[in-house]
C-alpha cells in the first residue's frame, strides 16, 4: 500500500502524510525542548534540514514501509507536530511509532490523542501485529504516555540519536494486536 497519500482523523486531529511543502511549518515549531527527545530532529533546524528529513522517508512510504505525517489541528488546520509509523519487522508485522508535538501545542492531549488514532491506524489499516514504541530513559512525560496507552515495557537499549551524534539509552514498550 502506497502511504504517501494516506492518512487518519481524531476526535480534534487530522494526520496527513508528509510533504517537502510543510519543511518550513516543521522547522518553525522545532525548538530545544523537543529536539532533546527525539533522535532524528535537530535545533536549530533549518528549512534545508527539515526538507532532507522529509525527503528521506518519501521512497519508503511509496513501498508502503513508513508512514511519514503531520499532525493539524482539525480547526485551525495548523501544524502541530509529526508522526513516523515504520515497518520494521516485515516478516512478524512489526512497526515503531514515533511523534512529537510543538511545545505550545502541548499539555492538550494531542500526543496521546494522536498516539492512539496511530496504534489503531497501524493495526487496522497497516495489519500490523505489533507496535511498539520507544522514548529516551529521561523522558518521563513520553514514558507516561505510553503507560497511559495500556503499552507494556519490553526492554532498554542504546539508539542512535543523528541529531546529536550519539548513542542514547532509550526504554521500549509494545502494544499487541487483539
Amino acid at each position: 500500500m502506497d502511504l504517501s497519500t494516506v492518512g487518519f482523523e481524531t476526535d480534534r486531529l487530522i494526520v496527513r502524510a508528509c510533504s517537502t511543502t510543510d519543511a518550513q511549518e516543521l522547522s518553525a515549531l522545532m525548538d530545544p525542548q523537543i529536539s532533546q527527545w527525539v533522535a532524528a530532529w535537530p535545533y536549530p533546524l533549518s528549512i534545508k534540514k527539515a526538507k532532507w528529513i522529509i525527503s528521506s522517508h518519501l521512497d519508503r512510504a511509496i513501498k508502503g514501509r513508513t508512514f511519514a505525517a503531520v499532525i493539524l489541528e482539525g480547526i485551525t488546520g495548523r501544524i502541530v507536530g509529526w508522526l513516523k509509523i515504520e515497518l520494521v519487522d516485515e516478516d512478524d508485522r512489526i512497526f515503531e511509532l514515533g511523534y512529537w508535538i510543538g511545545l505550545e501545542q502541548q499539555r492538550k492531549g494531542y500526543a496521546l490523542e494522536v498516539s492512539k488514532g496511530a496504534i489503531s491506524f497501524t493495526f487496522v489499516k497497516l495489519g500490523a501485529v505489533q507496535v511498539i514504541a520507544g522514548a529516551q530513559v529521561g523522558n518521563d512525560a513520553s514514558l507516561r504516555l505510553l503507560a497511559k496507552l495500556g503499552m507494556r515495557k519490553s526492554h532498554c537499549e542504546d539508539v542512535w540519536a543523528p541529531a546529536r551524534q550519539r548513542f542514547e539509552r532509550c526504554e521500549f514498550w509494545y502494544a499487541n494486536s487483539a
